[in-house]
This record gives structure tokens, sequence and C-alpha cells, in this order.
């Protein structure tokens, strides 16, 4: 009788668990149907709303579904802000932009290419206003490029200086007993440092600061060109912390106004319509933002293909990062296809696997022999993300860009004291020969493992030194004094050789066209992204939903605990920057 019960509950779950999908996907399909004919059409003397919160990927999230669901899968992308902007400055309905930055979290380098386009948008001679009410250094540093800046009475701007920050966990794996063993190649590799010591090294600090000192000079000079204002006193004022409240701002100059959403709306509608009586007519962005760059309509095409995130061996089956499998075949595909006149490869990784690395650089090699390849730097393409791209043609870079780190390491776990003295376990082996126990828990690397270790290391640093002065036409003698894991950013990468042009994707594009000897074409976007569905039902739907939870849940803590899992789970050699270093 119980066995008749369960299997009767089990096929009326089956059943209830049917009917909940359909009505689910009945609901989806009737939100997309209904979003589609509620768009609104754009109206004459109409502002566009762009609103910057949290981080920016590369791309928008191409997925209906993700689109009318509030999860944080949509997210509006570095393409759709360009795009946008480009059709905005083109279209007589539009009269201008207004910028919404608050607890804007991208990178400097997406800062900077959404900067340079939004004074490439007033050219149009139509107008930008910033409203905040609390601005971060680069969600102001943003604003800076508006026509006025409005911040909030109550507002905050954090205005206060650029600092380079990484944390240390040695002390913590000192009280579990945990140690690392760890194989290097470039004094300046310090990606390793916060598991092996308790602050930076000489060689660290110097770089962190060179380029942390080089960021700030960059976007102060431009801050101050933006505001009419000399730009050491820019300087001093963010140096002395003096702007810090929305009073001070005023009296610094560093905004135009102090206003409530309503006033700021009010002077939108008299720039817009006139006059402030007339009713302001506001339009979504992210509505407004869909399309492509194409150039015409013929065959031809330019592959734009996206590679963002740590590089890891394998295929990216949760859609964040960068596998090895996936993207050589991406590549290869648009190798294959003899309607893709040229590749722009997009970077913003700060590197991983050195294997990884060197299977995707090969397929460049591959696409270079029959087609241009153009690379275009984001946020960051440092270590094994400049290892993928230095074969291109040529490399497009920010002024703030993070770059370089041309360096190679291993992390070995030493858990001899974590097994031994605080749990107390022991191993007994019985080997065949001096190298048959790569490693054993309870004890350190023996003296021909540690030999062998460090000579793959220094083996794989000859070799990235060695593509890069290929890829770069350079004496090989000179990558190597550039070498040392040093981090520059793009002011220093374009000085040193180690990066062409500074430019955007939209610049990457253009060279790419030129290159290849083409005017008509398509831009396509590789790969194809996966679905909230693909992403909900993949192979890794759990850890991907996960993963998810843990960033909503820890915030500002995710990251030290993200790194912390990745070394304890590292197996290889990684060309990668140092872990942890935010501009704040």
């Amino acid at each position: 009788m119980g066995f008749i019960k369960s299997v009767l509950a089990s096929i009326l779950g089956f059943f209830i668990g049917i009917v909940l999908i359909i009505v689910f996907f009945a609901a989806i399909i009737g939100s997309i149907a209904g979003g589609m004919d509620n768009i609104p059409e754009v109206k004459k003397n109409t502002v566009l709303e762009l609103t910057l919160s949290g981080e920016i990927p590369d791309r928008t999230t191409e997925d209906p579904i993700a689109e009318i669901t509030d999860d944080g899968l949509s997210s509006l992308g570095l393409n759709s802000i360009l795009y946008g902007l480009d059709k905005a400055a083109k279209d007589d309905k539009i009269k201008g932009v207004y910028l919404r930055v608050d607890l804007f979290a991208g990178s400097m380098g997406t800062a900077e290419e959404i900067r340079q386009k939004l004074l490439e948008f007033r050219k149009s001679g139509k107008f930008v206003v910033a409203y905040g009410e609390i601005f971060t250094d680069a969600g102001y540093y943003i604003a800076s490029a508006c026509d006025k800046i409005y911040l909030n009475p109550k507002g905050i701007i954090e205005f206060n200086g650029y600092a380079g920050q990484t944390a240390f966990y040695k002390g913590m794996f000192d009280k579990i007993g945990l140690e690392f063993e760890v194989f290097k190649a470039g004094k300046y590799k310090s990606a390793v440092e916060p598991f092996t010591q308790n602050s930076m090294s000489d060689a660290n600090r110097e770089q962190v600061r060179e380029y942390v000192f080089s960021l700030f000079g960059y976007c102060m000079k431009n801050i101050a060109k933006s505001r009419s204002m000399d730009s050491a006193y820019v300087a001093e004022v963010a140096n002395l912390f003096k702007a810090r409240n929305g009073k001070l701002a005023l009296r610094y100059k560093l905004i135009d106004a102090l206003k409530y959403e309503d006033e700021a709306e009010n002077e939108l509608a008299l720039l817009s319509q006139g006059s402030a009586d007339n009713k302001l007519i506001k339009y979504d962005f992210d509505k407004y933002a869909k399309g492509s760059w194409n150039v015409g309509n013929g065959e031809d095409k330019i592959a734009l293909i996206y590679a963002s995130g740590e590089i890891n061996m394998g295929n990216n089956e949760s859609g964040d990062g960068i596998g090895s499998t996936s993207l050589a075949a991406t590549l290869k595909k648009a190798r294959l296809d003899s309607h893709v006149k040229a590749v722009v490869l997009r970077v913003n990784s700060p590197g991983g696997s050195s294997n990884a690395s060197d299977i995707i650089a090969r397929e460049i090699a591959l696409i270079k022999k029959t087609k241009p390849v153009i690379a275009s730097f984001g946020g960051v393409a440092a270590s094994g993300g400049y290892y993928i791209a230095c074969l291109a043609d040529s490399i497009f870079v920010q002024p703030t860009t993070i770059t370089g780190s041309i360096g190679v390491f291993a992390m070995i776990p030493n858990t001899a004291r974590l097994y031994k003295e605080k749990l107390g376990l022991n191993y007994e082996t019985v080997p065949t020969g001096d190298y048959a126990v790569t490693w054993r828990p309870d004890a350190p690397l023996s003296e021909g493992m540690r030999s062998y270790f460090q000579g793959m290391v220094n083996d794989i640093y000859d070799d990235f030194t060695g593509i890069v002065a290929r890829g770069r036409k350079m004496d090989t003698g000179r990558v190597k004094q550039l070498a040392e894991g040093h981090v520059y950013t793009g002011v220093y990468a374009k000085k040193l050789q180690l990066a062409d042009e500074y430019g955007g994707i939209q610049r990457a594009i253009q060279s790419a066209a030129t290159k290849a000897g083409i005017k008509k074409y398509r831009v396509v976007s590789m790969p194809k992204q996966k679905t909230t569905l693909e992403l909900l039902f993949g192979n890794n739907a759990t850890s991907h939903a996960n993963e998810k939870l843990m960033k909503a849940e820890l915030g500002s803590l995710y990251a030290p605990y993200e790194n912390i899992k990745k070394v304890l789970n590292s197996n290889g050699v990684y060309m990668r920057m140092p872990f942890d270093i935010q501009i704040h």
C-alpha cells in the first residue's frame, strides 16, 4: 500500500510540475509578446534616460527572458551604450541624454570608453546632464564629461583620490597551518603575495604606486579640462578630500548645482522643451539602444569576439569567464567563415591558466594567416589576457586600461602542518622512484619536485616573452626588461610599444575594416550568449545559481572568498595579474 501511495504521489508531482512549467512559459511568452507590442514610439524633443549603476559588462544580455525577469541576469552592456549614443547623435527626435550615475562600479577602462563617447555625442549639439545621489570615483569621472552635473542635496561624492588595494590572507592561513610553496618568474609577479606574505613586497608596492598615480594623473587632467579648472587644483581637492559633501563639492566647482530629482527634471524640461512648464519626455535608453554597428548590408562581416573573465581550460559552461575549448572553437568558426573578413578580439581578462592561454593564442596565429586580427583591451587585459592578444596585428587600449603583467607563477599548497599538527593525520607511501609522488598532503614538496616546478615555470616564462617578442616585433631581451610580471596602465603600455593606439571597440572595428579593405560590412558578435534557460538547465546550473547567491550574500567579501577557492583548487601554471587589486 505504501509503495502504491509513493508511486501515485510521484505521478501527481510530475503532472503538477508539468502544469507549473506550462504556466511559467505561457507567462514568459505573454510578457515577451506584450513587451513587443508596448514599446513606445520616440517622440519629438525626447530625452534619453541612461542609468549607469553597478558593473557594466562588455555585452548586453540578448535574452528576452532575462529582460522581463528581475534576477540580475539582464544588464545594459558597453556595446549597447556606445551604439545607442551613436544612434541618438543622429536622431532628430532626441534632444539630449539624462545620465543617472549612482554607485557605478565598472572598471576605469569602461568609464573611459563611455566618457569619450559622451564627449563625442555632445559634438552633435545635444546636451548631456548628469544627476546622482552617490557618485563613485569612476562614476564622477564619467559625469565630468557632461554639460551639467547635479548632485542630490543630501548626496555623496567620492572625490578623495585613488588607492590600489589588495587583501592578504597569510595570517588566516597561519592559524590553520596552511602554507604555500611558490614558483614564479618575474620579480613583479605578485599574484602569489596575498597567500605568502602579510604585506606588499617593495617591487609590488612600486608598480601599484606607479599605475595608481598614472590613472590618477590622467583622470584629474581630463576632469580639469572638462570643468575648465587647473589639474593641480583638481588633484589637490581630491587628495585633501575638500569636497566631502554636496555644499563643498559646489564650492570647489565639481558640480553645477544641488538639486533633487524633480528639480533636475524641471531643468531637463527647460532644455528639451524650451519651458520648465512643458512636460519632460523621457525614454528608456535600454529600449532605445537595440541594434549593432552595421555599415551597409553586404555579406562581408567583422567578427567581434568577446574574451571576458578568468581564463581556464575546457568549455565555458556557466557563461562566466573564458574557456579555452569554447573560445578556440569560436575563433576557429570565424577563421573558417569566408564572409568574415577580419576579427576584433575584445579582451577584458586578468589572465589565468597558461595552457589555456596558449591554446587560444594558437587560434589567433592561425587566423592571422588569412585575415587581420585587431585586439581591443577593456578595463584589464593582463598576463594571460595579454598573452592571447599579443599576436594581433595591432592592439588598442584605453589610457586607463590595466595591462602587461608578463610573468608566470605556480602555487602548491603545503598542508603538512594542517594534516599532522592540527588534524593528526599521517600518510605512508611506497613509490617506485623519487618523482612518483608529485604532492602529498602530510609533507612539503621534495627538492626534486621543487626543481621540476621552477623549471616548468621558467620554460613557460621564456615562451611567454618569446611570443610577445614575435607578436610585437621586439627583441626578446627588450621584452624581458619590460616583463618581470610588471603591470602597466595603457599610457605606459603605448609608450613602451606593448600597445599601438588609444581607442575603444569602435576604433578597433574601424581599424579592422581598413586593414581588411572593406567598406560595407556587418558586425557579428561572438560567441553566442547563453540564455537564461541554458543557464538554468545547463550542466553547471546549480553552481551558477549558488555563485549568484554567494555574491548577493557576501557582497564585498565575495572576492577574497573566490580568490582563496581558486588557489586551493588550482592545478597548473598561471599567467595572472595580482589577485585583488581594486581602485578606490
